[in-house]
């Protein structure tokens, strides 16, 4: 039961994170989108990728754990899709100057930024896993 709890308490943070660095996602007035998403997010890193993780074990090793990735962004298109509120829009990148290192502006396209949240969840995912399990 404690690992379940700490599994979900996780997952919001990923949530969270994904929501402050990506501020063009929006899960419209229905309080179940919020819930939608994070019940799906929380049922992919539990359930469905490691069952992917060990039938293609070997595409996943050579591809570096790629699977999750693609599964992430497979879930926010459908429930894009499926949610009639939830909603990501182009993002904007203001640009950044972080420690010397300069990151230029960018306009992400509206599939470019769903990418780029699979990307932030995905990284987020495994990094706090790393950290708390």
């Amino acid at each position: 039961m404690r690992h379940i709890i700490k599994s979900f308490l996780i997952t919001v943070a990923i949530v969270y994170i994904a929501y402050i660095i990506v501020p063009t996602i929006d899960f419209g007035p229905d309080p179940k989108n919020i819930l939608l998403f994070l019940g799906g997010l929380w049922i992919i890193s539990q359930v469905i990728n490691p069952i992917f993780s060990i039938v293609l074990l070997p595409i996943n090793l050579l591809t570096f754990g790629l699977l999750s990735f693609i599964l992430n962004v497979a879930f926010v298109f459908g429930l894009m899709n499926f949610a009639p509120g939830f909603t990501v829009g182009a993002y904007n990148f203001p640009g950044a100057n972080i420690e010397g290192v300069i990151f230029p502006s960018y306009n992400f396209t509206q599939i470019l930024t769903v990418i780029l949240l699979a990307l932030i969840i995905t990284i987020s995912q495994k990094i706090l896993y790393i950290i708390f399990e």
